[in-house]
Protein backbone atom coordinates (compact mmCIF):
# COMPACT_ATOMS: atom_id res chain seq x y z
CA UNK A 1 0.00 0.00 0.00
CA UNK A 2 1.47 3.27 -1.03
CA UNK A 3 0.94 6.47 1.46
CA UNK A 4 -0.07 9.63 0.47
CA UNK A 5 2.19 12.71 1.60
CA UNK A 6 -0.12 15.47 0.88
CA UNK A 7 -3.77 16.91 -0.19
CA UNK A 8 -2.69 17.56 -3.68
CA UNK A 9 -1.13 13.86 -4.11
CA UNK A 10 -5.09 12.46 -2.88
CA UNK A 11 -6.52 14.96 -5.55
CA UNK A 12 -4.28 14.15 -8.56
CA UNK A 13 -5.33 10.34 -7.55
CA UNK A 14 -8.54 11.56 -7.47
CA UNK A 15 -8.47 12.97 -11.39
CA UNK A 16 -7.01 9.58 -12.36
CA UNK A 17 -8.63 6.67 -10.27
CA UNK A 18 -11.93 6.95 -9.18
CA UNK A 19 -12.23 3.80 -7.37
CA UNK A 20 -10.09 3.09 -4.24
CA UNK A 21 -9.48 2.85 -0.60
CA UNK A 22 -8.03 5.34 1.81
CA UNK A 23 -6.67 4.58 5.45
CA UNK A 24 -6.18 6.49 7.74
CA UNK A 25 -3.57 5.30 10.14
CA UNK A 26 -1.01 6.58 12.34
CA UNK A 27 2.14 4.15 13.40
CA UNK A 28 2.07 4.72 17.09
CA UNK A 29 -1.86 3.25 17.00
CA UNK A 30 -1.73 -1.03 17.13
CA UNK A 31 -4.96 -1.04 15.81
CA UNK A 32 -4.33 1.47 13.12
CA UNK A 33 -1.45 -1.30 12.21
CA UNK A 34 -3.87 -4.09 12.20
CA UNK A 35 -6.06 -1.95 9.79
CA UNK A 36 -2.85 -1.45 8.17
CA UNK A 37 -1.86 -4.66 7.66
CA UNK A 38 -5.59 -6.44 6.79
CA UNK A 39 -6.38 -3.65 4.53
CA UNK A 40 -3.19 -4.05 2.29
CA UNK A 41 -3.90 -8.14 2.52
CA UNK A 42 -6.92 -7.56 1.53
CA UNK A 43 -6.15 -4.66 -1.53
CA UNK A 44 -3.86 -7.29 -2.73
CA UNK A 45 -5.93 -10.62 -2.66
CA UNK A 46 -8.74 -8.54 -4.12
CA UNK A 47 -7.30 -6.01 -6.81
CA UNK A 48 -7.86 -2.88 -4.91
CA UNK A 49 -6.38 0.28 -5.35
CA UNK A 50 -5.52 1.17 -1.14
CA UNK A 51 -3.48 4.29 -0.17
CA UNK A 52 -2.75 5.47 3.33
CA UNK A 53 -2.65 8.70 5.09
CA UNK A 54 -0.12 8.53 8.30
CA UNK A 55 -2.53 11.31 10.14
CA UNK A 56 0.16 12.03 12.27
CA UNK A 57 2.81 12.85 9.73
CA UNK A 58 0.05 14.18 7.20
CA UNK A 59 -1.54 17.36 8.34
CA UNK A 60 -3.64 18.07 5.89
CA UNK A 61 -5.94 15.59 4.09
CA UNK A 62 -7.31 14.26 7.38
CA UNK A 63 -8.94 17.71 8.43
CA UNK A 64 -10.63 17.82 4.70
CA UNK A 65 -12.75 14.72 5.47
CA UNK A 66 -13.29 15.50 9.06
CA UNK A 67 -11.28 12.58 10.47
CA UNK A 68 -10.34 12.18 13.89
CA UNK A 69 -9.91 8.69 14.84
CA UNK A 70 -7.61 6.61 13.74
CA UNK A 71 -7.96 3.72 11.88
CA UNK A 72 -10.71 4.90 9.83
CA UNK A 73 -11.32 3.77 6.12
CA UNK A 74 -12.70 5.85 3.12
CA UNK A 75 -13.67 4.27 0.16
CA UNK A 76 -13.97 6.51 -3.21
CA UNK A 77 -16.25 5.26 -5.48
CA UNK A 78 -16.37 7.34 -9.04
CA UNK A 79 -13.67 9.58 -7.23
CA UNK A 80 -16.25 10.77 -4.56
CA UNK A 81 -16.50 9.32 -0.89
CA UNK A 82 -19.06 6.26 -0.97
CA UNK A 83 -18.30 4.86 2.50
CA UNK A 84 -16.55 5.46 6.21
CA UNK A 85 -15.47 2.69 8.22
CA UNK A 86 -14.70 4.15 11.79
CA UNK A 87 -12.02 1.57 13.83
CA UNK A 88 -10.67 -1.28 13.39
CA UNK A 89 -12.74 -4.30 11.62
CA UNK A 90 -11.98 -7.98 10.97
CA UNK A 91 -10.71 -8.81 7.61
CA UNK A 92 -14.29 -10.54 6.49
CA UNK A 93 -15.99 -7.26 7.65
CA UNK A 94 -14.12 -5.18 5.13
CA UNK A 95 -14.40 -7.31 2.58
CA UNK A 96 -18.10 -7.45 2.91
CA UNK A 97 -18.37 -3.93 3.01
CA UNK A 98 -15.19 -3.17 0.20
CA UNK A 99 -16.06 -5.68 -2.09
CA UNK A 100 -19.32 -6.20 -1.79
CA UNK A 101 -19.83 -8.02 -5.40
CA UNK A 102 -17.42 -10.58 -4.75
CA UNK A 103 -20.00 -12.16 -2.43
CA UNK A 104 -23.26 -14.79 -2.91
CA UNK A 105 -26.08 -12.32 -2.66
CA UNK A 106 -27.57 -14.49 0.02
CA UNK A 107 -25.66 -16.74 3.56
CA UNK A 108 -27.56 -19.00 5.34
CA UNK A 109 -30.59 -17.60 3.15
CA UNK A 110 -30.72 -14.46 4.26
CA UNK A 111 -29.38 -11.57 1.21
CA UNK A 112 -27.80 -8.61 2.17
CA UNK A 113 -29.34 -5.31 2.04
CA UNK A 114 -28.10 -1.68 2.22
CA UNK A 115 -27.86 -0.51 5.83
CA UNK A 116 -26.64 2.29 6.92
CA UNK A 117 -26.88 3.26 10.82
CA UNK A 118 -26.68 7.57 12.01
CA UNK A 119 -25.36 7.56 15.27
CA UNK A 120 -23.71 10.22 17.37
CA UNK A 121 -20.24 10.05 19.77
CA UNK A 122 -22.83 10.47 22.55
CA UNK A 123 -25.38 7.62 21.75
CA UNK A 124 -24.90 4.21 24.56
CA UNK A 125 -27.79 2.79 22.23
CA UNK A 126 -25.86 3.15 18.95
CA UNK A 127 -22.75 1.26 20.42
CA UNK A 128 -25.34 -1.97 21.22
CA UNK A 129 -27.10 -1.53 17.36
CA UNK A 130 -23.97 -1.94 16.31
CA UNK A 131 -22.45 -4.31 18.17
CA UNK A 132 -25.42 -6.19 17.46
CA UNK A 133 -25.47 -6.17 13.55
CA UNK A 134 -21.48 -7.05 13.81
CA UNK A 135 -22.56 -10.33 15.24
CA UNK A 136 -24.95 -11.37 13.27
CA UNK A 137 -22.56 -10.43 10.24
CA UNK A 138 -24.79 -7.85 8.75
CA UNK A 139 -22.77 -5.12 7.26
CA UNK A 140 -23.43 -1.34 7.70
CA UNK A 141 -22.78 2.10 6.98
CA UNK A 142 -22.25 4.64 9.71
CA UNK A 143 -22.98 8.07 9.45
CA UNK A 144 -22.19 10.26 12.19
CA UNK A 145 -25.22 12.76 12.20
CA UNK A 146 -22.83 15.36 14.63
CA UNK A 147 -20.09 15.28 11.87
CA UNK A 148 -23.01 15.57 8.98
CA UNK A 149 -25.31 18.18 9.45
CA UNK A 150 -27.20 17.44 5.83
CA UNK A 151 -27.94 13.83 6.67
CA UNK A 152 -28.62 15.06 10.37
CA UNK A 153 -31.81 17.11 8.33
CA UNK A 154 -32.25 14.66 5.88
CA UNK A 155 -32.77 11.85 8.64
CA UNK A 156 -35.33 14.13 10.56
CA UNK A 157 -37.20 15.06 7.18
CA UNK A 158 -38.00 10.79 6.75
CA UNK A 159 -38.38 9.62 9.95
CA UNK A 160 -39.72 13.18 11.94
CA UNK A 161 -37.24 11.71 14.74
CA UNK A 162 -34.26 13.65 16.12
CA UNK A 163 -32.38 11.01 17.94
CA UNK A 164 -30.08 8.05 16.74
CA UNK A 165 -29.27 5.06 16.73
CA UNK A 166 -31.79 4.97 13.42
CA UNK A 167 -31.17 2.19 10.84
CA UNK A 168 -31.84 2.94 7.03
CA UNK A 169 -32.96 -1.02 5.74
CA UNK A 170 -32.86 -0.44 1.69
CA UNK A 171 -34.73 2.61 2.50
CA UNK A 172 -36.77 1.37 5.54
CA UNK A 173 -36.06 3.58 9.15
CA UNK A 174 -35.70 2.14 12.08
CA UNK A 175 -35.93 4.24 14.74
CA UNK A 176 -33.85 3.67 17.97
CA UNK A 177 -32.42 -0.08 18.97
CA UNK A 178 -35.65 -2.23 17.75
CA UNK A 179 -34.67 -5.73 17.74
CA UNK A 180 -38.44 -6.63 16.04
CA UNK A 181 -38.23 -4.67 13.22
CA UNK A 182 -34.19 -4.85 12.69
CA UNK A 183 -34.45 -8.76 12.54
CA UNK A 184 -37.72 -8.77 10.58
CA UNK A 185 -36.66 -6.04 7.84
CA UNK A 186 -32.48 -8.05 8.00
CA UNK A 187 -33.80 -11.67 8.47
CA UNK A 188 -32.40 -12.59 11.38
CA UNK A 189 -33.47 -15.31 13.34
CA UNK A 190 -32.67 -15.36 17.19
CA UNK A 191 -32.46 -18.67 19.15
Amino acid sequence: MEDLRRLDDLISLQERKKTFLLLFYTQTSEKSQAAYQIIDELAQEQGLLAYGVNASVVKDIHPVYKINTVPTVVFFREGKVSEYIYGLQNKEYYKRILVVENYSPSEEGRRFRNVVVYTSPACSWCGTLKDYLNRHRIPFREVDISRDQRAAEELVRRSGQRGVPQTDIDGKIVVGFDKVSLNNLLGIKEN
